[in-house]
């Protein structure tokens, strides 16, 4: 799928999400999250529409209690909005965070001379401490 500045990118896959995805049965299609089996796709190997992924995320959402929409709720893409918050809380520097989400400055040196490697990129990824549970069970428990 292409990008919306139609500029690929490489985002390493966090060790614990990799973990998740290697339990997965092998599979052929050319996507991991594709829409139900339809008429014109009876395999169910077209990618997912964001529009509807967006709507179900949202009724989601709703059913959970939290509010919805724009405005002073939940988006899809809310999550964007969390990864950044989380990895800038967890000192990954600001230009390999843009890096993976594909933004682009140039009101920063910093976007003209830093170079992110695979490596790097990977390394970072690999010390963002997303929480089994413990963590925020800690949390609770000292409020």
């Amino acid at each position: 799928m292409e990008t919306k500045t139609r500029n690929s990118r490489n985002v390493p896959i966090h060790t614990r999400l990799r973990a998740m995805l290697k339990t997965l049965p092998e599979s052929r299609k050319p996507w991991l999250f594709t829409m139900l089996p339809s008429d014109q796709y009876p395999d169910g190997d077209h990618r997912t529409n964001i529009k509807k992924l967006n709507e179900d995320f949202q009724a989601a959402v709703a059913r959970a209690g939290l509010p919805v929409g724009r405005e002073h709720g939940f988006t899809l893409h809310s999550l964007r909005h969390f990864f950044e918050t989380h990895t800038v809380n967890s000192h990954v520097p600001q230009r390999v965070i843009d890096h993976w989400l594909g933004h682009h400055s140039d009101r920063s040196m910093g976007a003209v001379y830093y170079r992110l490697t695979d490596v790097d990129s990977q390394e970072f990824m690999r010390k963002l401490p997303f929480a089994d549970g413990t963590e925020t069970q800690d949390i609770i428990q000292k409020d």
